[in-house]
């Protein structure tokens, strides 16, 4: 059997970042040219790993601008196969989210595994009622499964799919079944350290025997792991943080059962396929640091900040906007120690000397400076919130101030505040108060063993 298909996640349409109305176009355009990507290669099919909507409650404007891309997939007899991530799950008081309403547009196959005591049936998918774990393509040679946002029992779903998967091996292997695709839209505990409560690597192994292509999403940085476990990242830059990853975008995969030595890279383990993450055209990012170290006025610190824009505003014109036809976004950090009172600055008398010198779309100065007087002892730049990468240190750091203050959790101050920052992960992506509850009731288990009578 030979196929190909493009695997994508996190294209957050609807997204209206920094509220100007042009990225919430960006991101309609970035997930367009993918799908034009797909028509042009003629690809059997299209994953969406998740987060395809950027929030639960979309406007009219991001569902025409989704139904567009999915309608030419569909005139070109291109099946989109997608899961629900944690921004595309309805609220709790509507019936259906709007990737049920696509599905049943017949725009897509959202797959939808029942969940009993915590472990997804492997059911076929059935058109009647959008529920089922899994659809076979190719005359049924090739399978995709699918698993949607699981939030804290990711894990232990895992290990109930694996359990399922090899229950029906040797029944697939009967019935013709060449390659297995598992849809995921989770991520890998440590790829981007802010982001906690996902499983670890080893997590993820005892799939690998049953599963050719992992496809996940979520985190939106990209990765990938022994030729057979992929993250393409997001399609348009969410945040700052991310425009670093310049190598974010999807994944096009071409598949070769009979003969694979034909394609695969065996510097990358692959087996049965050839996976090529693509970098997909996306508005520049522009990041600079300046530090005002010895800056005793703020007219020092807007010479600085006019020899940045001298230095990098043309050479950012001449390479970056030439390069992709569009104007950039720019974001300047200041960071160190002011020596002035920083409410001296003139924040619109900065921002215009960037714009005159970049001509951005939008531009950003985050003050991220201390002052002198209110430096804490021993305190330094590794955790004062200027690095995002950071930012669960010092939550975590914070966290263990407050617990300790506590003596019944004094000795224990360290576990308690890795708690309390998933928790607070499990809030942001709308967790159930129950999936919360049962959560904390574990952990507390966990924590207070030796303490608590049976």
């Amino acid at each position: 059997m030979r196929a190909s298909f493009i695997h994508i996640a996190d294209t957050h349409l609807g997204y209206e970042q920094y509220g100007v109305r042009e990225r919430f176009n960006d991101f309609s355009r970035a997930f367009w040219q993918i799908v034009q990507e797909a028509i042009e290669r003629r690809v059997d099919f299209l994953i969406i790993a998740g987060d395809l909507f950027n929030k639960r409650a979309i406007d009219a404007l991001t569902l025409a601008h989704a139904t567009e891309g999915l309608r030419r997939l569909q005139e070109a007899h291109i099946p989109v196969i997608a899961i629900e991530g944690n921004h595309d799950r309805s609220y709790y008081r509507d019936s259906i989210s709007w990737l049920q309403y696509l599905c049943y547009q017949n725009y897509l196959t959202l797959l939808n595994p029942i969940i009993q005591d915590g472990v997804p049936q492997i059911t076929p998918w059935q058109r009647e009622n959008m529920l089922g774990a899994y659809i076979d393509l190719l005359d049924g040679k090739l399978r995709v499964y699918g698993l949607h946002w699981q939030g804290a029992a990711t894990t232990h779903s895992m290990e109930g799919l694996t359990q399922s998967l090899h229950a029906i091996r040797v029944q697939e292997d009967e019935q013709g079944v060449a390659y297995r695709l598992l849809a995921m839209h989770t991520g890998i505990e440590g790829i981007v350290p802010r982001i906690q409560g996902l499983p670890t690597r080893s997590n993820f192994e005892p799939l690998r025997e049953y599963i050719d292509y992992l496809a996940l999403g979520h985190v939106h940085k990209p990765y990938e792991f022994d030729g057979w476990l992929y993250n393409p990242g997001s399609s348009e830059t969410c945040s700052a943080e991310e425009s670093s990853w310049d190598d974010r975008g999807y994944y096009y995969v071409e598949i070769d059962t009979d003969d694979p030595e034909r394609i695969i890279d065996l510097s990358k383990k692959e087996r049965k396929h050839h996976a090529q993450r693509i970098k997909n055209t996306r508005r520049p990012f522009l990041r600079y640091d300046m530090r005002v170290d010895a800056l005793t006025e703020p007219n020092l610190l807007y010479a600085r900040l006019e020899e940045l824009c001298r230095r990098e505003g043309p050479r950012s014109r001449e390479q970056e906007t030439e390069k992709h036809n569009m104007t950039p976004v720019v974001l300047i950090n200041l960071h160190g120690t002011l020596a002035f009172d920083a409410s001296a600055l003139d924040q619109s008398r900065m921002e215009d000397m960037v714009r005159h010198a970049f001509q951005p779309i939008f531009v950003r100065i985050d003050n991220h400076t201390s002052d002198p007087d209110y430096l804490a002892e021993g305190e330094g730049s590794e955790h004062d919130g200027r690095d995002r990468s950071t930012w669960h240190e010092l939550e975590r750091h914070i966290f263990e101030e407050l617990i300790g203050r506590d003596t019944r959790y004094l000795t224990q101050r360290e576990e308690w505040s890795h708690v309390l920052t998933s928790l607070k992960q499990m809030a942001l992506a709308k967790e159930t108060p129950s999936e919360i509850a049962q959560f904390l009731r574990a952990k507390r288990a966990s924590l207070f063993a030796p303490a608590v009578s049976e």
